[in-house]
């Protein structure tokens, strides 16, 4: 007992000093502030791109980074949320035929807290040397399925297209969309892409090899699915749908489903555009397929990038209107470009605009008159081409600095496509990309708006009334000067 009370203070007085001599444990470390480097950058584009790199911090407390884009035709503001942000960051930009030869963007980090980073600035020096050379002619080659879209995989016989890629999307199993037809794809927000498609049936679905066309229960007016997918060169995967409570598709756009030719038959999409920080997909109403006979053209409305969906109330086009049918393109430079047709494959495509601002008025929408853009009468439009158009979507391409547009031609049995330097005008002749010899029954050509980024090649979404499905189509572009 002595020798422990002797022992006791000595084993203290070591704890003592090894406790003191231990380096004591440091905070956590803060979380950084919210910082954008460098703070000004000066920027020239390339090929028709440009891109912006800096550095970001303080992501982990990111609510989102706002962008904006200054220039003479006033200031565009989108923002962008941590899943697309990373801390060394680039921002890629594709050059429009609008541009001014010096504008700005500005970039700033916003916190959950609603606390604010610097705004850093990029100085964009778009100026063009004198005599710069343009592509004069546009040319295809290699035309592949890259992969099939919608329904089971079933490939390769019987008159079904051989596929360079399997990607098992399996929408009759996980969406119920066994049956579909159109694939018009939009960008809802970078790297997010909704695709609308028209009459659409459930698992049920097979090809009827007797009969081709929609079959089976489950009828729907048109779904709405969702992709993610940015690497294209491997075929293409759906991710997400916009759901019903029982995990189905649901239709978006009403329809009564009268179908004995005296009423609402059917509502089917026909162009989809993200404007003014919303998505519009523009739709008609079907009272017989028997010529095509259409009730009214309208649009209905998003605000939360596809869940849910309103009928747009200033938006009515009449059952012979030359917009029955449309495509949209917004480039980014305040406005969104129209091109329609009257419902079905046997008119003439006509032009219009409208500001993104004003796109749910009608008044205000802006028609090529051949001359200049005259607002309010549809009437006013002309011709934008010598051709019969259906199914159409069409994009500018920046590298070759040249608007290009597909659709159907029912004479010739293709799809086709013609570019130009000005959405006006004056259009190419017409070049085949499919041809219905190749591919039995083909309709629809929905550009990709990846088409923009990928260097020469021009993706798009094709129907084959056999199967009753859609197919990711790709071409090779090149310009000659």
């Amino acid at each position: 007992m002595k020798l422990l009370k002797l022992l006791f203070p000595l084993a203290f007085a070591v704890l003592v000093a090894w406790a003191c001599s231990k380096e004591p444990d440091g905070p956590e470390t803060p979380p950084e502030d919210l910082l954008i480097e460098p703070v000004s950058q000066t920027v020239k584009p390339a090929d028709g791109k440009l891109t912006i790199s800096m550095t970001l911090y303080g992501l982990e407390q990111t609510k989102y980074m706002t962008i904006e884009k200054i220039n003479s035709a006033g200031t565009q503001s989108v923002n962008y949320y941590p899943r697309v942000l990373q801390k060394d960051y680039t921002y890629n930009y594709t050059m429009l035929p609008t541009d001014d030869e010096e504008f700005t963007f500005s970039f700033t980090l916003v916190g959950n807290d609603g606390s604010v980073s610097n705004t850093a600035t990029a100085t964009v020096d778009n100026s063009r040397a004198d005599g710069e050379a343009k592509y004069r002619t546009l040319a295809i080659s290699n035309l592949r399925v890259m992969s099939r879209v919608t329904g089971k995989e079933d490939n390769g016989h019987d008159g079904l297209p051989a596929v360079k890629y399997t990607v098992n999307n399996n929408t009759h199993t996980k969406y119920n969309v066994g049956g579909t037809d159109l694939g018009i794809v939009w960008e809802i927000s970078p790297g997010y892409y909704g695709l609308f498609f028209g009459d659409t049936f459930g698992s049920d679905f097979n090809p009827n090899f007797s009969a081709p066309g929609p079959n089976g229960g489950s009828w729907r007016s048109n779904v709405l699915l969702f992709s993610e997918d940015t690497e294209l060169e491997d075929g293409m995967k759906i991710t997400g749908a916009a759901l019903d409570a029982g995990g189905n598709a649901r239709q978006i756009v009403y329809s009564a489903h009268v179908t004995n030719g005296n009423g609402d038959y059917t509502s089917i999409p026909t162009a989809a555009v993200h404007a003014n920080g919303k998505e519009y997909v523009h739709y008609f109403n079907i009272r017989t397929w028997d010529g095509w006979v259409t009730n009214y053209s309208g649009m209905y409305r998003s605000s939360d990038m596809g869940g849910n969906w309103e009928k747009v109330s200033g938006i009515r086009w009449g059952g012979e209107s030359y917009f029955g049918q449309v495509g949209f393109c917004n480039i980014g430079d305040g406005w969104v470009y129209v091109i329609g047709t009257q419902s079905g494959r046997d008119s003439k495509p006509k032009l219009a605009r409208v500001a993104e601002a004003n796109i749910e008025k009608q008044s205000k929408y802006e028609f090529w008159n051949g001359v200049s853009w005259v607002e309010g009468s549809e009437y006013e439009a002309v011709i934008l081409f010598d051709d019969k158009a259906g199914e159409l979507s069409f994009e500018y391409l920046p590298e070759f600095k040249k608007w290009v547009i597909l659709y159907f031609n029912g004479p010739r049995y293709e799809i086709t496509m013609r570019y130009a330097d000005k959405v006006t005008g004056p259009w190419s002749d017409p070049i085949t990309v499919a041809s219905g010899r190749n591919y039995p029954q083909l309709y629809g050509s929905f550009i990709h708006p990846l088409s923009k980024q990928e260097g020469g090649k021009l993706y798009f979404i094709m129907s084959m009334w056999l199967p009753y499905n859609t197919y990711l189509m790709c071409v090779d572009v090149k310009g000659y000067r």
